[in-house]
């Protein structure tokens, strides 16, 4: 078992980080950066960073199997205490980009209110270089294009989701030390 570093000084570092992500859920597709200087076994900086200021003993983790070993595993119990579930009505879920998983089962069932809405975390290649999206709505004054390197299955998602808007499932993309979010109030066209 390797345990890693969490944030230097946890109140002071979990409070900035809460507003770096509350500054990115309330500017759809602003990318924000979250250092840390090691992510937990084969996830990103910036996903450590969001999970150790969304999870905890009282918020269940979905964990993808791409991004299961016991490094993440035993920091996660370690640092948040957050327990892994392997239901999709998870408060938190955690993608890696060549997930085959279709995040519309983060849609389904229990999550059909925002109260139940599920933060889907997907770590991406690239925060750049993907097709673009079209967002539009609440926190945005005017359309904003974003182009994350998503993959397939999400992009399907996406484009089916703008036929049933709004969806209770709040994305945040996150790549290295950088993170970028659609909130379910985004509206999303895939160009």
């Amino acid at each position: 078992m390797t345990l890693l570093a969490s944030f230097n000084h946890p109140v002071a570092d979990a409070q900035h980080a809460f507003r770096r992500i509350l500054k990115a859920m309330s500017e759809p597709g602003v990318m924000v950066s979250l250092p840390l200087q090691h992510g937990w076994g084969s996830i990103s900086p910036a996903a450590t960073v969001v999970l150790l200021t969304l999870v905890d003993r009282e918020t269940p983790l979905w964990l993808d199997k791409a991004l299961y070993n016991e490094t993440l595993l035993a920091n996660l119990r370690f640092h948040t205490g957050a327990p892994v579930t392997d239901r999709y009505q998870a408060p938190v879920a955690l993608l890696h980009a060549r997930s085959d998983i279709d995040p519309q089962h983060f849609a389904a069932g229990d999550n059909l209110s925002p109260e139940k809405s599920t933060t889907v975390i997907f770590e991406v290649p690239s925060l750049n270089g993907g097709l673009t999206l079209r967002l539009r709505g609440s926190g945005l004054r005017e359309t904003r294009a974003i182009a994350p390197q998503l993959p397939e299955k999400l992009l399907a998602f996406l484009r089916q989701r703008a036929q049933v808007f709004p969806q209770p499932i709040d994305l945040i993309f996150t790549c290295g030390e950088a993170m970028m979010a659609l909130p379910h109030t985004t509206q999303v066209e895939v160009c």
